[in-house]
């Protein structure tokens, strides 16, 4: 089993320093027991893959949501009516994920990978929650504790010398009017944290919170540099495939990544209409003027797909021109973009299927969407 039939459920909302498989496994919103239960049916296959269970059950985020992500895909294909293979056995120790066929589809490669961008930021948030948790457990302090982060570390803030800080802080503070306290800023460096410390004193010592502002510098975030490499680093040649069709499946969860970006991801440009190869290029299918990554047939973009957040889901797949190993059009139910090679342009076009990926996985679209954080046994 992936999850323990026996642990005590609550209502509560996920905690700072929980990881995402126990909250979804300790959870009694009836979204997480519905994903409980679906992951629980598409894993069956899983349940021999040591590997795959590690994963989905770990502490780190980013390997949960790698494995469930990687479990959706799965799903998908099965539930197309493909013969779908987990881990095929090539010339190189590294396979990819899964081989599917049928009678209309020749044997292809599907490799799953996660964008950086998005799974990275969640992680950075959990390590700022957990410094933010330190300053929520000091009650009635005669100030409020702001932060400013300026640089985070993977390696945990020790609470105890973080408050010693906070203390020598409060002693050069005394005396000091609001206004001018509001302006002096003390940096705590422990670890490679860079954290900015600034009081504000309180109105009345009844006060018991004393969490004050957050706030941290403006991150650029870049998701064209983070799916070419994933692209980069899934190249079939890293796993033997030669002479066959190969896919590779990017799940890209950042808020302010749109659909239409893959254009000048894939190619560097974006001309409206077309794709003007005069450009260098700097990108996935395109660069220096060259067509790179000609091994790859397509990439399959799964725009934010979670097992939790599946109604803001949109699936589309991204054809190749350059391909050696083209797919074939309209065999994945799908948005299809593909490109026809005019002179010294690639011609855009666009097969929209608009379907529901509630239908694609043959989850219940109203159950998902009612009340997904009641509890319907409380």
């Amino acid at each position: 089993m992936i999850f323990d039939p026996n642990i005590v459920l609550t209502s509560d909302a996920k905690q700072v320093h929980e990881s995402s498989f126990k909250f979804l496994e300790r959870s009694a919103w009836n979204r997480c027991k519905l994903a409980r239960n679906v992951i629980s049916i598409w894993a069956k296959d899983m349940l021999t893959d040591s590997e795959f269970i590690s994963q989905i059950k770990s502490k780190n985020d980013k390997q949960h949501y790698a494995a469930v992500f990687e479990l959706i895909v799965y799903t998908f294909l099965k539930k197309l009516g493909l013969e779908v293979n987990k881990h095929p056995v090539l010339l190189k120790s590294t396979t990819p994920d899964f081989t599917a066929e049928s009678n209309l589809l020749t044997t292809t490669y599907f490799e799953c990978t996660l964008s950086g961008n998005s799974f990275d930021t969640l992680e950075e948030e959990r390590r700022k929650g957990a410094v933010e948790d330190i300053i929520r457990q000091i009650h009635f302090y005669p100030y409020f504790i702001n932060l400013d982060f300026k640089h985070l570390s993977k390696i945990s803030v020790s609470a105890k010398k973080l408050k010693i800080f906070i203390d020598q802080v409060k002693k050069v503070s005394e005396g000091i009017e609001n206004e001018q306290l509001f302006h002096l800023r003390y940096l705590y460096k422990e670890n490679d944290w860079e954290i900015e410390i600034s009081l504000l004193r309180k109105s009345t010592d009844n006060i018991k919170t004393s969490l004050g502002f957050i706030s941290q510098d403006a991150k650029v975030i870049d998701s064209k540099k983070a799916i070419i490499s994933a692209l980069n680093d899934k190249r079939p040649s890293k796993y033997g495939i030669n002479d066959t069709q190969y896919v590779i499946c990017i799940c890209n969860n950042d808020m302010f990544f749109h659909t239409d970006d893959m254009y000048s991801i894939l190619f560097g440009t974006d001309n409206g209409s077309y794709i003007n190869l005069s450009y260098p290029g700097n990108s996935g299918f395109f660069y220096h003027n060259k067509p790179v990554n000609t091994s790859v047939s397509a990439v399959m973009l799964f725009k934010n797909t979670d097992i939790l957040t599946l109604g803001n889901g949109e699936w589309s797949l991204w054809h190749n021109p350059f391909a050696k190993n083209p797919l074939v059009l309209e065999h994945f139910p799908v948005n299809e973009y593909y490109f026809l090679l005019d002179n010294n342009k690639l011609l855009k076009n666009k097969i929209l299927k608009n379907t529901s990926v509630f239908n694609l996985l043959d989850i219940n679209e109203l159950t998902y969407n009612t009340n997904p954080k009641d509890n319907d046994e409380s």
